[in-house]
């Protein structure tokens, strides 16, 4: 069997389109991409690497790719305590890629919801977005589209 790359990258392009009109931003594909990558990367940082490996076996190969991306093991995750250090991290992320802010008028803590939403709709199970926000300080948690219960 051939690994059909043209698949994965048509499968990216259009859930960047997606993305990008979800985030009300139809025509920023290049800065939803930005977005979407330090969004990922962010998150990868901040959970344990096994939550990692349990999202990664969920993602298509595209996300799986974006991903991985200049992934280094750490044996602790990053000690991100609030939205505002998740957001500003996110915009280290995208600071790497030359985008420094974005012109779209909406709090970075509105648009990284808005990612973790789109992703948990369409590429998450709500199970598995439990396990990740059960992770997080309770302030990180409205970030994510999920009730946790805290007796899991």
């Amino acid at each position: 069997m051939a690994i059909n790359f043209d698949k994965f990258a048509q499968e990216g392009k259009e859930y960047i389109n997606i993305l990008a009109a979800d985030l009300g931003h139809p025509e920023e594909k290049g800065k939803t991409a930005i977005l979407l990558r330090a969004v990922l990367h962010t998150l990868r940082e901040r959970i344990t690497i096994s939550e990692s490996l349990n999202l990664l076996e969920q993602l298509p190969m595209f996300l799986k790719g974006i991903y991985v991306e200049h992934w280094k093991y750490k044996e602790k995750p990053l000690k991100i305590k609030s939205v505002e250090e998740f957001a500003a991290a996110v915009e280290q992320e995208q600071a790497k890629i030359g985008e420094r802010q974005f012109d779209w008028n909406q709090s970075t803590e509105d648009l990284i919801s808005m990612v973790l939403t789109s992703l948990g709709t369409r590429y998450f199970s709500e199970g598995q977005l439990e396990d990740i926000a059960v992770q997080l300080p309770e302030e990180l948690r409205q970030l994510f589209p999920v009730e946790v219960n805290n007796g899991r």
